[in-house]
Protein backbone atom coordinates (compact mmCIF):
# COMPACT_ATOMS: atom_id res chain seq x y z
CA UNK A 1 0.00 0.00 0.00
CA UNK A 2 1.61 3.18 -1.05
CA UNK A 3 0.81 6.14 0.44
CA UNK A 4 1.53 10.01 -0.75
CA UNK A 5 0.52 13.79 0.08
CA UNK A 6 1.64 16.50 -2.32
CA UNK A 7 2.38 19.89 -0.70
CA UNK A 8 0.06 22.83 -0.73
CA UNK A 9 1.63 24.19 -4.32
CA UNK A 10 3.78 21.24 -5.66
CA UNK A 11 6.65 23.66 -6.73
CA UNK A 12 9.91 22.53 -6.46
CA UNK A 13 12.67 23.70 -3.59
CA UNK A 14 15.93 25.03 -4.73
CA UNK A 15 18.72 25.71 -2.75
CA UNK A 16 20.55 29.51 -2.23
CA UNK A 17 23.89 29.78 -3.35
CA UNK A 18 26.72 29.45 -0.29
CA UNK A 19 28.39 32.25 0.12
CA UNK A 20 31.85 33.87 -1.07
CA UNK A 21 33.24 33.35 1.91
CA UNK A 22 32.67 29.37 1.84
CA UNK A 23 31.73 27.09 4.75
CA UNK A 24 34.61 26.82 5.87
CA UNK A 25 35.78 30.29 6.67
CA UNK A 26 32.20 31.12 7.93
CA UNK A 27 31.77 28.39 9.84
CA UNK A 28 35.17 28.67 12.04
CA UNK A 29 34.76 32.70 12.37
CA UNK A 30 30.58 31.46 14.05
CA UNK A 31 32.78 29.30 16.20
CA UNK A 32 34.96 31.38 17.82
CA UNK A 33 32.56 34.18 17.92
CA UNK A 34 35.01 36.20 15.68
CA UNK A 35 34.68 37.74 11.82
CA UNK A 36 35.95 35.10 8.97
CA UNK A 37 38.73 37.12 8.68
CA UNK A 38 40.38 36.42 11.94
CA UNK A 39 39.15 32.63 11.72
CA UNK A 40 42.36 30.97 9.86
CA UNK A 41 44.46 32.18 12.95
CA UNK A 42 42.14 30.72 15.64
CA UNK A 43 41.59 27.73 13.33
CA UNK A 44 44.87 26.91 13.48
CA UNK A 45 45.58 27.24 17.12
CA UNK A 46 42.54 24.94 17.82
CA UNK A 47 43.13 22.57 14.98
CA UNK A 48 39.82 21.26 14.62
CA UNK A 49 40.13 17.65 13.05
CA UNK A 50 37.05 16.68 10.50
CA UNK A 51 35.40 13.04 11.40
CA UNK A 52 36.42 9.99 10.09
CA UNK A 53 35.04 8.50 6.47
CA UNK A 54 36.54 5.60 6.31
CA UNK A 55 33.56 3.36 6.56
CA UNK A 56 32.53 4.91 10.06
CA UNK A 57 28.76 4.53 11.65
CA UNK A 58 28.09 7.31 14.44
CA UNK A 59 25.62 7.25 16.82
CA UNK A 60 24.42 9.60 19.57
CA UNK A 61 22.32 8.50 22.79
CA UNK A 62 21.69 9.29 26.39
CA UNK A 63 18.88 10.54 28.64
CA UNK A 64 20.37 13.80 30.83
CA UNK A 65 23.62 13.84 29.41
CA UNK A 66 24.06 12.80 25.39
CA UNK A 67 27.17 10.99 24.21
CA UNK A 68 28.68 10.81 20.51
CA UNK A 69 30.04 7.08 20.05
CA UNK A 70 31.80 5.60 16.86
CA UNK A 71 30.08 2.09 16.07
CA UNK A 72 32.09 -0.84 16.13
CA UNK A 73 31.03 -3.45 14.20
CA UNK A 74 31.16 -7.32 14.35
CA UNK A 75 29.94 -11.08 14.19
CA UNK A 76 26.49 -10.49 15.00
CA UNK A 77 26.70 -7.79 16.86
CA UNK A 78 27.73 -3.96 17.44
CA UNK A 79 29.20 -2.30 20.44
CA UNK A 80 29.57 2.25 20.76
CA UNK A 81 32.81 3.47 21.48
CA UNK A 82 32.87 6.66 22.89
CA UNK A 83 33.86 9.57 20.91
CA UNK A 84 34.34 12.67 23.10
CA UNK A 85 33.50 13.65 26.59
CA UNK A 86 29.53 13.51 27.00
CA UNK A 87 27.54 16.68 26.49
CA UNK A 88 25.67 18.61 29.22
CA UNK A 89 22.79 18.98 27.20
CA UNK A 90 20.84 16.88 24.33
CA UNK A 91 21.30 17.13 21.16
CA UNK A 92 19.71 15.14 18.05
CA UNK A 93 19.60 15.07 14.34
CA UNK A 94 22.90 14.07 13.61
CA UNK A 95 24.76 14.15 10.55
CA UNK A 96 28.09 14.57 8.40
CA UNK A 97 28.27 17.04 6.19
CA UNK A 98 30.14 16.06 3.26
CA UNK A 99 31.99 19.65 2.20
CA UNK A 100 33.49 19.95 5.64
CA UNK A 101 33.70 16.28 7.61
CA UNK A 102 32.21 17.59 10.08
CA UNK A 103 29.68 16.09 12.39
CA UNK A 104 26.65 18.70 12.93
CA UNK A 105 23.30 17.96 15.70
CA UNK A 106 20.76 20.72 16.96
CA UNK A 107 20.45 20.55 20.75
CA UNK A 108 16.84 20.70 22.09
CA UNK A 109 15.75 22.39 25.39
CA UNK A 110 18.34 24.88 25.09
CA UNK A 111 17.23 27.04 21.60
CA UNK A 112 18.21 24.06 19.02
CA UNK A 113 21.07 25.65 18.81
CA UNK A 114 23.88 24.54 15.60
CA UNK A 115 26.21 21.92 17.07
CA UNK A 116 29.10 20.78 15.45
CA UNK A 117 32.25 17.81 16.40
CA UNK A 118 34.80 17.25 15.08
CA UNK A 119 36.90 13.94 14.69
CA UNK A 120 38.00 13.78 18.83
CA UNK A 121 34.12 14.22 19.40
CA UNK A 122 34.89 17.69 20.85
CA UNK A 123 31.87 20.32 20.13
CA UNK A 124 31.56 23.45 19.27
CA UNK A 125 28.18 25.61 19.73
CA UNK A 126 27.70 27.64 16.68
CA UNK A 127 24.75 29.31 18.17
CA UNK A 128 20.95 29.78 16.94
CA UNK A 129 20.17 29.06 13.40
CA UNK A 130 17.78 31.77 11.59
CA UNK A 131 14.73 31.09 10.63
CA UNK A 132 14.31 27.70 12.20
CA UNK A 133 11.09 27.78 14.54
CA UNK A 134 11.43 26.42 18.60
CA UNK A 135 10.79 22.50 18.41
CA UNK A 136 11.95 19.27 18.36
CA UNK A 137 13.92 17.91 16.27
CA UNK A 138 15.31 14.52 16.14
CA UNK A 139 15.20 13.66 12.80
CA UNK A 140 18.35 15.46 10.71
CA UNK A 141 21.01 14.35 7.68
CA UNK A 142 22.97 16.09 4.83
CA UNK A 143 22.43 15.70 1.40
CA UNK A 144 25.15 15.04 -0.99
CA UNK A 145 25.46 18.73 -1.98
CA UNK A 146 25.56 19.85 1.74
CA UNK A 147 22.41 20.75 2.87
CA UNK A 148 21.55 20.03 5.96
CA UNK A 149 17.78 19.07 6.46
CA UNK A 150 15.86 18.70 10.30
CA UNK A 151 12.26 17.31 10.71
CA UNK A 152 10.52 19.37 13.26
CA UNK A 153 8.75 16.39 15.35
CA UNK A 154 4.75 16.45 14.70
CA UNK A 155 4.70 19.52 12.53
CA UNK A 156 5.22 18.11 9.27
CA UNK A 157 7.66 19.98 8.26
CA UNK A 158 11.22 19.61 7.08
CA UNK A 159 13.61 22.74 7.18
CA UNK A 160 16.88 23.30 4.81
CA UNK A 161 19.70 24.48 6.46
CA UNK A 162 23.11 25.88 5.24
CA UNK A 163 25.59 25.64 7.76
CA UNK A 164 27.80 28.01 6.59
CA UNK A 165 25.22 30.85 6.83
CA UNK A 166 23.72 28.93 9.91
CA UNK A 167 20.42 29.99 8.47
CA UNK A 168 16.93 28.24 7.27
CA UNK A 169 16.96 28.09 3.20
CA UNK A 170 14.04 26.61 2.36
CA UNK A 171 10.72 24.49 4.04
CA UNK A 172 9.43 21.19 2.62
CA UNK A 173 5.79 20.94 4.21
CA UNK A 174 4.65 16.83 4.15
CA UNK A 175 1.89 17.49 6.90
CA UNK A 176 0.87 13.45 6.51
CA UNK A 177 3.81 13.31 8.75
CA UNK A 178 2.46 15.62 12.04
CA UNK A 179 0.07 12.08 12.46
CA UNK A 180 1.97 11.29 15.73
CA UNK A 181 1.33 7.48 14.86
CA UNK A 182 3.13 8.11 11.69
CA UNK A 183 6.34 9.63 13.44
CA UNK A 184 9.38 9.15 11.96
CA UNK A 185 12.50 9.60 14.40
CA UNK A 186 15.63 9.81 11.99
CA UNK A 187 15.97 10.01 7.99
CA UNK A 188 19.03 9.35 6.15
CA UNK A 189 19.39 10.32 2.54
CA UNK A 190 20.00 8.45 -0.86
CA UNK A 191 19.05 8.58 -4.95
CA UNK A 192 17.21 12.22 -3.94
CA UNK A 193 14.80 11.15 -1.39
CA UNK A 194 15.13 10.91 2.68
CA UNK A 195 14.51 7.88 3.91
CA UNK A 196 13.13 6.56 7.64
CA UNK A 197 10.70 4.19 9.96
CA UNK A 198 7.72 4.22 11.64
CA UNK A 199 7.20 2.96 15.06
CA UNK A 200 5.24 -0.03 12.83
CA UNK A 201 7.89 -0.77 11.06
CA UNK A 202 6.37 1.23 7.73
CA UNK A 203 9.55 2.90 5.59
CA UNK A 204 9.29 5.88 4.29
CA UNK A 205 10.37 7.76 1.65
CA UNK A 206 9.91 11.40 1.31
CA UNK A 207 10.39 12.79 -1.94
CA UNK A 208 11.86 15.96 -1.31
CA UNK A 209 10.89 18.14 -4.87
CA UNK A 210 7.30 16.83 -4.46
CA UNK A 211 7.05 17.73 -0.72
CA UNK A 212 5.26 13.81 -0.57
CA UNK A 213 5.70 10.70 1.41
CA UNK A 214 5.38 7.05 0.90
CA UNK A 215 4.90 4.23 3.28
CA UNK A 216 6.11 1.06 2.50
CA UNK A 217 4.35 -1.15 5.72
CA UNK A 218 5.94 -4.66 6.96
CA UNK A 219 9.04 -4.11 5.96
CA UNK A 220 10.73 -3.62 9.61
CA UNK A 221 9.87 -5.40 13.09
CA UNK A 222 7.19 -3.26 14.86
CA UNK A 223 6.82 -2.10 17.93
CA UNK A 224 9.32 0.24 18.90
CA UNK A 225 11.16 3.18 18.06
CA UNK A 226 13.91 3.43 15.16
CA UNK A 227 15.69 6.31 16.23
CA UNK A 228 19.22 5.73 14.24
CA UNK A 229 18.92 5.19 10.60
CA UNK A 230 21.79 6.03 8.15
CA UNK A 231 23.03 4.68 4.56
CA UNK A 232 25.85 2.33 3.86
CA UNK A 233 28.40 2.93 1.56
CA UNK A 234 27.29 0.43 -1.12
CA UNK A 235 23.55 2.07 -0.25
CA UNK A 236 21.73 -0.49 1.51
CA UNK A 237 19.77 1.39 4.70
CA UNK A 238 20.59 0.60 8.43
CA UNK A 239 17.88 0.90 11.14
CA UNK A 240 19.31 1.46 14.58
CA UNK A 241 15.90 -0.31 16.67
CA UNK A 242 16.02 1.49 20.43
CA UNK A 243 15.13 -1.60 21.72
CA UNK A 244 18.41 -2.86 21.02
CA UNK A 245 19.17 -4.15 17.38
CA UNK A 246 20.57 -3.12 14.02
CA UNK A 247 18.40 -4.17 10.64
CA UNK A 248 19.98 -3.89 7.34
CA UNK A 249 17.69 -3.30 4.64
CA UNK A 250 18.81 -3.33 0.47
CA UNK A 251 16.43 -1.38 -1.71
CA UNK A 252 16.18 -2.03 -4.86
CA UNK A 253 14.52 0.12 -7.93
CA UNK A 254 14.59 2.74 -5.12
CA UNK A 255 13.13 5.61 -7.07
CA UNK A 256 10.77 3.57 -8.58
CA UNK A 257 6.80 3.54 -7.67
CA UNK A 258 7.32 -0.02 -5.88
CA UNK A 259 10.59 -0.33 -4.59
CA UNK A 260 11.49 -3.85 -3.41
CA UNK A 261 12.89 -4.50 0.54
CA UNK A 262 15.36 -7.13 1.63
CA UNK A 263 15.81 -7.26 5.52
CA UNK A 264 19.76 -8.65 4.93
CA UNK A 265 20.51 -8.73 8.66
CA UNK A 266 19.99 -8.50 11.73
CA UNK A 267 22.87 -7.74 14.58
CA UNK A 268 22.32 -7.19 18.40
CA UNK A 269 22.96 -3.59 19.71
CA UNK A 270 23.19 -1.63 22.62
CA UNK A 271 19.77 -0.33 23.81
CA UNK A 272 19.29 3.14 24.01
CA UNK A 273 17.47 6.08 24.42
CA UNK A 274 17.41 9.44 22.27
CA UNK A 275 19.22 7.37 20.07
CA UNK A 276 20.40 8.98 16.63
CA UNK A 277 22.57 7.61 13.75
CA UNK A 278 24.73 8.81 11.13
CA UNK A 279 27.43 7.66 8.85
CA UNK A 280 30.39 8.06 6.45
CA UNK A 281 31.96 6.28 3.73
CA UNK A 282 33.65 8.85 1.77
CA UNK A 283 37.01 7.29 1.63
CA UNK A 284 36.15 3.77 1.83
CA UNK A 285 36.03 0.76 -0.70
CA UNK A 286 36.46 -2.75 -0.49
CA UNK A 287 36.35 -5.60 -2.87
CA UNK A 288 35.30 -8.29 -1.36
CA UNK A 289 34.49 -12.07 -3.45
CA UNK A 290 32.80 -15.32 -2.05
CA UNK A 291 33.87 -18.59 -2.65
CA UNK A 292 32.19 -21.88 -2.01
CA UNK A 293 33.20 -25.60 -2.05
CA UNK A 294 30.55 -28.19 -1.40
CA UNK A 295 30.88 -32.02 -1.99
CA UNK A 296 30.63 -33.10 -5.41
CA UNK A 297 28.40 -35.83 -4.15
CA UNK A 298 25.86 -36.84 -1.36
CA UNK A 299 23.49 -40.05 -0.49
CA UNK A 300 20.16 -39.42 1.11
CA UNK A 301 20.23 -39.28 4.44
CA UNK A 302 23.70 -38.33 4.51
CA UNK A 303 25.14 -35.10 6.22
CA UNK A 304 27.48 -32.98 4.29
CA UNK A 305 28.70 -29.43 4.71
CA UNK A 306 28.84 -26.15 2.72
CA UNK A 307 32.26 -24.01 3.28
CA UNK A 308 31.60 -20.16 2.39
CA UNK A 309 35.01 -17.94 2.21
CA UNK A 310 34.42 -14.06 2.40
CA UNK A 311 38.06 -12.54 1.62
CA UNK A 312 39.25 -9.31 0.65
CA UNK A 313 40.71 -9.52 -2.37
CA UNK A 314 42.77 -6.63 -1.97
CA UNK A 315 41.91 -4.50 -5.48
CA UNK A 316 40.52 -1.44 -2.92
CA UNK A 317 41.03 -0.74 0.68
CA UNK A 318 39.99 -2.41 3.68
CA UNK A 319 36.91 -3.18 4.55
CA UNK A 320 34.69 -1.92 7.45
CA UNK A 321 32.52 -4.79 7.75
CA UNK A 322 29.95 -7.07 5.66
CA UNK A 323 26.97 -9.06 5.59
CA UNK A 324 26.23 -12.59 3.92
CA UNK A 325 22.90 -13.70 2.65
CA UNK A 326 22.02 -17.89 1.16
CA UNK A 327 19.17 -19.20 0.36
CA UNK A 328 19.96 -23.07 0.93
CA UNK A 329 18.32 -25.05 -1.18
CA UNK A 330 14.98 -27.81 0.01
CA UNK A 331 16.73 -30.37 -0.60
CA UNK A 332 19.47 -30.05 2.17
CA UNK A 333 17.08 -30.63 5.15
CA UNK A 334 17.93 -29.25 9.11
CA UNK A 335 20.62 -26.45 7.91
CA UNK A 336 22.71 -25.79 10.87
CA UNK A 337 25.63 -24.07 11.79
CA UNK A 338 28.15 -22.81 14.57
CA UNK A 339 29.65 -19.68 12.96
CA UNK A 340 29.36 -16.86 15.01
CA UNK A 341 27.41 -14.24 13.43
CA UNK A 342 25.37 -16.39 11.48
CA UNK A 343 21.76 -17.70 11.91
CA UNK A 344 19.68 -20.06 9.89
CA UNK A 345 15.79 -18.62 9.26
CA UNK A 346 13.27 -20.79 7.01
CA UNK A 347 15.74 -21.79 5.70
CA UNK A 348 17.75 -18.94 4.78
CA UNK A 349 21.50 -18.28 6.26
CA UNK A 350 22.38 -14.57 7.09
CA UNK A 351 25.77 -13.77 8.71
CA UNK A 352 27.50 -10.36 9.48
CA UNK A 353 30.85 -10.08 9.85
CA UNK A 354 33.32 -6.96 11.02
CA UNK A 355 36.28 -5.13 9.54
CA UNK A 356 38.26 -7.58 7.24
CA UNK A 357 41.59 -5.61 6.07
CA UNK A 358 42.84 -6.29 2.86
CA UNK A 359 43.90 -9.74 2.21
CA UNK A 360 41.67 -11.12 5.40
CA UNK A 361 39.31 -13.65 5.26
CA UNK A 362 36.06 -15.03 6.73
CA UNK A 363 35.13 -19.09 6.79
CA UNK A 364 31.38 -20.10 7.53
CA UNK A 365 30.05 -23.41 7.98
CA UNK A 366 26.83 -25.09 6.94
CA UNK A 367 25.94 -28.84 7.96
CA UNK A 368 22.65 -30.25 6.41
CA UNK A 369 21.55 -33.60 5.20
CA UNK A 370 20.45 -34.40 1.85
CA UNK A 371 17.62 -35.12 1.28
CA UNK A 372 15.63 -38.34 -0.18
CA UNK A 373 14.84 -38.18 -3.70
CA UNK A 374 12.77 -39.82 -6.46
CA UNK A 375 16.01 -39.77 -8.57
CA UNK A 376 19.91 -38.65 -9.15
CA UNK A 377 18.92 -34.74 -8.40
CA UNK A 378 21.88 -31.96 -8.53
CA UNK A 379 21.54 -29.07 -6.42
CA UNK A 380 22.57 -25.59 -6.73
CA UNK A 381 23.78 -23.14 -3.98
CA UNK A 382 24.26 -19.81 -4.37
CA UNK A 383 25.94 -17.01 -1.52
CA UNK A 384 25.32 -13.58 -1.85
CA UNK A 385 27.61 -10.89 -0.08
CA UNK A 386 27.13 -7.03 1.05
CA UNK A 387 30.00 -5.41 1.90
CA UNK A 388 29.03 -2.23 3.40
CA UNK A 389 31.48 -0.33 1.61
CA UNK A 390 31.46 0.83 -2.20
CA UNK A 391 32.72 -2.62 -4.08
CA UNK A 392 33.96 -1.45 -7.35
CA UNK A 393 33.56 -5.18 -8.71
CA UNK A 394 30.48 -6.67 -7.89
CA UNK A 395 30.94 -9.76 -10.49
CA UNK A 396 32.51 -11.70 -7.50
CA UNK A 397 30.48 -11.02 -4.68
CA UNK A 398 28.35 -14.34 -5.50
CA UNK A 399 29.65 -17.95 -5.09
CA UNK A 400 28.19 -21.13 -6.18
CA UNK A 401 28.71 -24.65 -5.30
CA UNK A 402 26.77 -27.54 -6.49
CA UNK A 403 26.00 -31.18 -5.21
CA UNK A 404 24.75 -34.01 -6.39
CA UNK A 405 21.93 -35.84 -4.31
CA UNK A 406 21.59 -39.70 -5.36
CA UNK A 407 18.86 -41.57 -4.23
CA UNK A 408 18.31 -44.40 -2.15
CA UNK A 409 18.30 -48.25 -3.84
CA UNK A 410 20.41 -49.87 -6.24
CA UNK A 411 24.12 -50.25 -4.89
CA UNK A 412 23.47 -46.83 -3.08
CA UNK A 413 21.58 -48.87 -0.19
CA UNK A 414 22.48 -52.32 -0.99
CA UNK A 415 25.74 -54.36 -1.91
CA UNK A 416 25.73 -56.81 -4.98
CA UNK A 417 25.44 -59.60 -1.93
CA UNK A 418 22.66 -58.60 -0.42
CA UNK A 419 20.97 -58.35 -3.65
CA UNK A 420 22.29 -62.17 -4.46
CA UNK A 421 20.58 -63.31 -1.37
CA UNK A 422 17.38 -61.52 -1.77
CA UNK A 423 17.14 -62.89 -5.12
CA UNK A 424 17.66 -66.81 -3.71
CA UNK A 425 15.53 -66.45 -1.24
CA UNK A 426 12.76 -64.78 -3.41
CA UNK A 427 9.85 -67.55 -3.74
CA UNK A 428 9.48 -69.29 -6.78
CA UNK A 429 6.39 -68.48 -9.15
Amino acid sequence: MLRGSIGRTGRRRRLRALSALGVAGLVAGLACGMPASAAGAAQQRLAPVPVDCDGKVYVSFGEVNDQLATVVRGPGEVRFKRLGPPQTTLYNAIGVNPLDRFLYATSFGNGNELLRFDGTGAVTNLGAIAGLPPALYISGTFDSAGTYYVLADDTGEIYQINVGLRAVTGVISVPELADPELDVFDIAFRDGFLWGSTESGAITRIDIDDESVDFFPGVLPSGADYGGVFTYGNGDLGFFRNAGQLFRVRVQAATGPRPRFTVLSEQTAPPARNLDATSCFLDSSADLAVHKEAPKSAKAGQDFTYRITVRNTGNAGDSSGWSLVDDLPLNVLSPTTATKGCEIADGVLSCTGGPLPIGRSATIKVTGTAADVPKDTTVSNTARVFGDDADPRRANDVGTAQTKIKKHGGNDCRCAAEQKKVKKEAPRA
